[in-house]
């Protein structure tokens, strides 16, 4: 096996622990304005804003902006390395986490239908599953106060990634990986970001409806609200279409500092599965952030819920409370996959949309400095 060949297929591993740490971290969406000119003088451009996350080190930055008027867009940098082929502003790419918004969505559609109650117990639709599921509840499943364990923490989870990183995981296997761990706190009693509480709902979503998450996602949301570039793809795709994504030694440790590995052929994305196995790019994401936020698919009602945080913790039935230097309150989410990154922030009338997408860990490009550009855009371009 090359040298370049085992970066990649180590490398596979590795998102699971970025996933779940990274967005553990950040899980606020908080930008830290003290690092970042947000000014209004800065007089920011989109473009501008991609050139500056290239010049920092990402191989390539796009950014969608939508406003109830127009879409502009902007992406600099390249898709791939090797050959070298620029990327477009239209890419598609891996979401990641951003997939638990569309999530929530359909489980909050089925509330609305009377098929689903947010005090339903996870013993109720899926009995036997989860240790002390009659005291879990769908709402606490949704907004991270299960105190059930994120599997993307689990180091023999790592480990078999690292030594069959295109295995197929089953929802079942992920949650089972979480289950061997105690609970981190009783349900309702404390916030932990954790995936596993997204890998469950998929399931309720298929128990509920007797058909799979994908096609509940497809006819719900992706062919209604036309989200013509956004699939529910678990395993790698073959389209053809995908961004390249890169990891470096932020990453992975062994890769020589100033590397970056393309990773994108070893992008088998079942251990996302609910929790983030969407690809999509920013004007799909962007159109429905908007949708949803301006209340064109659920109720008022259900909307709000949505948007209702768990006290000190902006995080709310799916959706990330973003309160930004410009003195507007946003909603959002953050995603990561091995390869790719991207912030979704938007006004809470849903006017304003923006998503933001490296395609490099954090090798180079920070958090910080991605969500305070995410930030930028929204604000003042």
């Amino acid at each position: 096996m090359s040298q370049m060949l085992r970066g990649t297929r180590i490398a596979c591993a590795v998102v699971a622990v970025s996933a779940g740490s990274v967005l553990t971290t950040t899980a606020s969406a908080r930008v830290d304005a003290t690092a970042h000119d947000v000014s209004p003088q800065r007089k920011p451009t989109l473009a501008s804003i991609t050139k500056l996350l290239v010049r920092d080190g990402a191989p390539g930055a796009l950014v969608v902006l939508r406003t109830p008027t127009r879409v502009r867009r902007a992406a600099s940098g390249l898709s791939s390395r090797q050959p070298r082929v620029p990327l477009r502003a239209t890419a598609r790419f891996r979401i990641a986490s951003v997939t638990k918004p569309f999530v929530a969505t359909v489980v909050m559609e089925l509330v609305g239908e009377g098929k689903l109650s947010l005090d339903d117990s996870v013993e109720h639709w899926l009995p036997g599953l989860v240790p002390n599921g009659g005291n879990i509840t769908i709402r606490e499943l949704l907004n991270n106060t299960s105190g059930i364990y994120n599997y993307t923490d689990d180091t023999v989870f790592d480990q078999a990634e690292v030594a069959d990183p295109m295995h197929i995981w089953s929802p079942r296997e992920l949650i089972a990986v979480a289950t061997r761990h105690p609970p981190l706190f009783a349900p309702g009693t404390g916030w932990s970001y954790s995936s596993t509480n997204y890998v469950i709902i998929g399931l309720v979503v298929e128990v509920v409806t007797g058909t799979p998450l994908e096609q509940q996602l497809r006819s719900r949301l992706f062919e209604p609200l036309g989200l013509g570039s956004t699939s529910y793809v678990p395993q790698v795709d073959t389209s053809g279409t995908l961004a390249h994504g890169f990891i470096g030694s932020a990453t992975f440790p062994d890769v020589p500092a100033g590397t970056l590995i393309d990773v994108t052929p070893a992008l088998n994305g079942s251990w996302g599965w609910g929790a983030g196995a969407i690809i999509s790019n920013g004007d799909d994401v962007t159109k429905f952030f908007a949708t949803l936020l301006r209340g064109r698919i659920l109720s008022p009602n259900l909307l709000a819920l949505m948007k209702t945080v768990v006290p000190g913790y902006d995080y709310g039935l799916g959706l990330m409370r973003v309160r930004t230097a410009c003195g507007v309150v946003a909603y959002g989410h953050v995603g990561d996959f091995i390869g790719y990154r991207n912030v979704v922030a938007a006004t809470a009338n849903g006017k304003r949309v923006v998503d933001i997408m490296v395609n490099v860990d954090t090798t180079d490009v920070s958090w910080g400095e991605l969500e305070g550009e995410a930030e930028v855009a929204l604000c003042f371009t």
